[in-house]
């Protein structure tokens, strides 16, 4: 039954994956929905009298884009006190992922494990939002780079950790890798090893 689940949720989240091209047309949509909505209770607070509360304004930095748009930049002395640890983490961010893909590439051919597929993590698409000025996307692909580089570790951790040590926790795990479903519980020693020579074939995962 549980691994019934598992099947379907993955099968949810492949046909989502593919449809992926119609996600900016649906946000969109919502954002056009919100606007109007908020159009309309501004329209009837201004009718009726009301005075619409709101934040202390921020401070922005105006320029232009090559398109002739004008492009806000918020200004806050928290963000700029906070960009050089925020970007200088792309140096440590890097060094990880050249170090990983040498472990990835060398490793697990030796040992038999399907190696990660990069293009299934490494997702690119915040660019088709046609509300993000340049400044916000070139956060949204620094951000995107981190966090993918983050689950793609994530995902050849749990390989390996298949491989050489498929035991689960005493301890409930929270958000745990896409292999963690599989490993056996710590018991007879005999039924464990030799589930544990069953899990080395990932034939599953090809």
């Amino acid at each position: 039954m549980k691994n019934d689940l598992v099947d379907r949720l993955k099968k949810i989240q492949s046909d989502a994956a593919k449809n992926y091209k119609n996600i900016p047309t649906l946000t969109q949509l919502a954002a056009d929905a919100r606007k109007a909505f908020n159009d309309t209770i501004d329209q009837l607070m201004a009718k009726n009298g009301l005075v619409k509360k709101i934040g202390v304004p921020r401070q922005f930095i105006k320029l232009w884009s090559r398109h002739g748009r004008r492009v806000q930049i918020p200004v806050s002395w928290r963000y700029l006190l906070s960009a050089p640890f925020i970007y200088g983490m792309i140096i440590p961010a890097v060094i990880w992922h050249i170090g990983l893909e040498i472990y990835h590439q060398i490793c697990f051919r030796l040992y038999g494990i399907p190696r990660v597929q990069a293009r299934e993590y490494f997702v690119y698409d915040r660019q088709l939002l046609s509300w993000l000025n340049p400044w916000e996307k070139v956060h949204c692909y620094y951000c995107s780079y981190v966090n993918n580089l983050v689950r793609y570790s994530s995902e050849i951790a749990g390989r390996t950790e298949r491989f050489w040590c498929p035991i689960k926790y005493y301890r409930r795990l929270e958000n745990a890798h896409s292999q963690y479903d599989k490993f056996v519980d710590s018991g007879d020693q005999k039924a464990m090893r030799q589930q544990w020579e069953e899990l080395r074939d990932f034939s599953d995962l090809k």
